[in-house]
């Protein structure tokens, strides 16, 4: 007899809260890759910190601090994606490790949750935010998002990059906090679009707020959803992005974490962790990786479309030039950076009408495990973080244990029959991996962090 809707969806619960509720950590890389005093040299005008803003911002609003904070805030986080091919939906969970909380974040119906395809898992881990064990990936990711967030914000009118003139765009990033032209008695209804989801508040404007200008009333709700665990907060108080600073930072970098399927996430892109499918897509340009992805994922409909408009793909040039400008500032020659629009990769996601990317179509991002009796076979690992020896137990037998690193690549593989292992670790470097564990017909994975 199969199992109640609510039965089977608190034991999904019970099981995300149990597996992951001792991951907590901070995320303190970002300092080893950027330095208080360069952001006030690369962001020398941000809101509050120059003359009279005209948005009326008189304290430093995207200071490195209140970046500092979202990031360490937001790296508690950790979110479990659920499919099962051929059935509609994803049954996405939320959890805050730090106050072992949680909570469904996007539901399925009832024919999900009964049908007998086996899942498949995707978990995006927060704390890996320009920390993982690729330091070469976590400054181009770093120079990802700051072009990114400089783009969207900059008060600036003047090319080249970094060539010192007055209006040099770079000079200006972080100068507007909320979309120029839109405010609370002028914004009201704006980009609002029907939803039950996420219906949007009549008397308030999604107009784009923050450092990655996040706009539309369905961004506003699902990450209203992720941070609050309740839709209305931010769709009843849009203007608390333009209010708190940190905030802000955290709806960029939810942004820029999340995948919003079909769409991959900005991190996955520039981690190299997203591969198209043979086929799938009929631009070359989707095969091509690196920061071209990003610009597609944030406003790729105007900006890379064969059809876009001559003003929209000038700014595809724009991200592009800023992407590269905000390497050399970290430590990339230019050899390396002729390297990131050549040999696979790409920055321009536009580069004429017959040479654009399309949209995405599929979902399935990163590594998927068969996770069909991961109810019924649950392992208990200790100590995470691990130093040198990691204990593994479970009901049913051991066959196999991989170790996978950030790359893909196996790094540990041991055979087994065994309800009980002691794995050693000590030769691992400092970082983030995956652990499979192999157990007749199921394949169980765990994140691990090798401290």
């Amino acid at each position: 007899m199969k199992q109640s809707f609510s039965s089977i969806r608190n034991i999904i619960l019970l099981f995300v809260f149990t597996s992951l509720q001792s991951l907590n950590a901070q995320n303190s890389n970002l300092g080893n890759l950027l330095s208080t005093t360069q952001w006030d040299s690369l962001f020398p005008r941000r809101a509050g910190t120059y003359g009279v803003h005209p948005q009326g911002y008189t304290t430093d609003f995207y200071s490195f601090e209140n970046l500092n904070q979202a990031v360490n805030e937001m790296s508690n986080y950790v979110v479990e994606i659920k499919r099962k091919a051929g059935v509609y939906g994803e049954l996405i969970t939320v959890t805050n490790t730090l106050d072992n909380i949680s909570y469904i974040y996007s539901d399925v119906d009832v024919s999900w949750y009964l049908s007998e395809v086996p899942n498949t898992i995707n978990n995006v881990y927060f704390v890996d935010f320009l920390n993982t064990n690729s330091e070469q990936n976590n400054k181009r990711e770093l120079a990802a998002f700051l072009a990114n967030i400089s783009k969207e914000t900059t008060g600036g009118w003047q090319m080249p990059i970094g060539g010192g003139s007055e209006g040099d765009y770079a000079n200006w990033g972080l100068y507007f906090v909320h979309e120029v032209g839109y405010n609370a008695s002028t914004g009201a209804g704006t980009y609002s679009q029907a939803s039950s989801t996420y219906p949007p508040n009549p008397n308030v404007g999604y107009y784009g707020r923050g450092p990655i200008q996040l706009s539309w009333n369905y961004n506003y709700g699902q990450f209203s959803k992720f941070l609050f665990n309740d839709i209305s907060v931010l769709l009843d108080n849009p203007d608390l992005l333009q209010q708190d600073g940190v905030l802000a930072f955290k709806s960029a970098i939810w942004f820029w974490m999340m995948p919003q399927c079909p769409k991959p996430s900005c991190h996955q892109v520039m981690q190299g962790v997203w591969l198209p499918e043979s086929g799938e897509y009929a631009a070359p340009k989707m095969y091509l990786q690196g920061f071209a992805h990003t610009n597609n994922i944030i406003n790729g409909g105007l900006e890379c479309r064969s059809i876009s408009s001559p003003a929209f793909t000038q700014k595809v040039v724009l991200r592009s030039e800023l992407y590269k400008h905000y390497l050399g500032i970290l430590g990339f020659d230019e050899s390396e950076i002729l390297l990131e629009g050549t040999d696979g990769n790409t920055t321009l996601c536009y580069e004429s009408a017959n040479n654009a990317m399309e949209d995405y179509v599929n979902c399935s991002i990163g590594v998927s495990v068969n996770t069909e009796n991961d109810n019924q076979n649950r392992s208990l690992i200790f100590p995470n973080p691990v130093d040198q020896l990691l204990e593994i137990q479970q009901e049913n037998p051991i066959e196999k244990i991989e170790i996978v690193n950030i790359f893909g690549q196996i790094v540990i593989s041991n055979s087994y029959n065994s309800h009980q292992i002691e794995l050693n670790v000590s030769q691992l470097k400092t970082g983030i991996y995956l652990l499979n564990i192999y157990s007749g017909n199921s394949i169980q994975s765990r994140r691990i962090i090798k401290s």
